[in-house]
């Protein structure tokens, strides 16, 4: 072979080898994108069913107001476990709570529910203690009610609006009267009567009740408060304080990453035929209304974004869900300060980036039940 015949054969291996690698950067580029855009797709797929079954509990154990209703009331409430600077805290009683963000920015949703499986109707009852704190209480029955358990007081004084609540944690419920329970501070007997338990919700101080209704939340209730935090969806147990790290804030639970905004709609009902009870939506608003027990409703919007930035503008306009268009920000945060560039790359332009958007409706089924005859 001559050296002429050895350097075509030079360069067409090296035009060979030049298209393996193109055909393999193409292949290898279009592998990502198809990952990441499944991995968008099943962060926002798991988000939105952790999302939504969570909602569905909420007002369980005083959704059902048989008799009274407590929904509106401020809770005040005490957590000798609780850090932060104080064991004292409060909520609004309502089983969703949408707290809205700023500009597009992403909600907030607080869940509140009990987990009792044996009773969650009303109960009245009648206080027989001194004026400066209440350590037990008369009811018609305390069938249901078990050593170790977290009841919703609601003062029926006034109107909705004016209700005193607060949580109390029952110590005992052996009085021989058969219509007493305890709710002291200190050490009892566990419900199964083996070994002792502390009381948490109990304060050593506090407002002495006269009359009104006790609402069983069971031996854990949770109060859930849903938010995005650094593209992911996490969950803080309101009413199960932890601080594991420190730092002095309730510890979050990472429920999926990708995750970068939550929008949320009350679904607020009405009378649509006159008949005095609600039977319809009639309303979708980001607005809480002056009574949380017409919310039968929430809508939840979700959005998630892949991790993949491609080389050009991939997504041309705002995701939407039913509630409107998302806001959107690049993936530092920041605001575009691009918009018109289709292909520049910058990774901080969201254009460069492939989303999925999920969406669903979450009756409060608790609330409907709870307020039907």
């Amino acid at each position: 072979m001559s050296l002429i015949e050895i350097l075509v054969g030079i360069v067409i291996g090296m035009l060979g080898i030049l298209v393996i690698f193109s055909v393999l950067s193409v292949a290898e580029g279009r592998k990502r994108t198809t990952t990441a855009g499944s991995d968008a797709q099943m962060a926002g797929a798991v988000a939105l069913f952790s999302l939504e079954r969570d909602i569905k509990q909420a007002g369980y154990g005083f959704g059902t107001f048989s008799v009274g209703n407590p929904i509106n009331c401020t809770v005040d409430a005490y957590d000798a476990l609780r850090g932060g600077g104080s064991q004292d805290f409060d909520f609004p009683l309502a089983p969703t709570l949408i707290t809205q963000g700023a500009a597009g920015a992403p909600d907030a949703i607080a869940v509140l529910y009990g987990n009792t499986d044996l009773i969650v109707a009303g109960k009245a009852f009648t206080f027989s203690s001194n004026s400066t704190k209440a350590t037990s209480s008369t009811l018609g029955g305390r069938t249901g009610l078990l050593r170790g358990d977290v009841l919703l007081i609601a003062g029926m004084a006034g109107s909705p609006a004016a209700l005193n609540c607060q949580l109390i944690e029952v110590t005992g419920n052996t009085n021989v009267d058969a219509v007493t329970i305890d709710h002291g501070t200190g050490s009892y007997t566990a419900q199964n009567g083996v070994g002792s338990a502390t009381a948490r919700y109990n304060k050593a101080t506090g407002p002495a009740f006269s009359n009104g209704f006790i609402y069983e939340l069971g031996s854990s209730p949770r109060r859930n408060l849903w938010l995005i935090q650094n593209g992911r969806l996490i969950v803080r147990d309101d009413m199960h304080w932890s601080d594991v790290d420190g730092d002095g804030a309730n510890d979050p639970v990472a429920v999926y990453d990708d995750i970068i905004n939550l929008q949320a709609e009350y679904g607020v009902a009405e009378d649509s035929n006159g008949d005095g009870r609600l039977d319809r939506i009639g309303a979708w608003t980001t607005v809480a209304p002056p009574d949380m027990a017409s919310v039968y409703a929430i809508r939840v919007g979700i959005l998630a974004r892949s991790k993949q930035a491609e080389k050009v503008k991939v997504t041309g306009t705002a995701p939407a869900w039913a509630g409107g268009s998302f806001a959107m920000k690049n993936a530092d945060g920041t605001t575009d300060s691009n918009p018109g560039d289709a292909s520049a790359g910058d990774p901080n332009n969201w254009r460069n980036y492939r989303y999925r958007a999920y969406e669903t409706l979450v009756p409060l089924r608790n609330v409907v039940w709870g307020s039907m005859p």
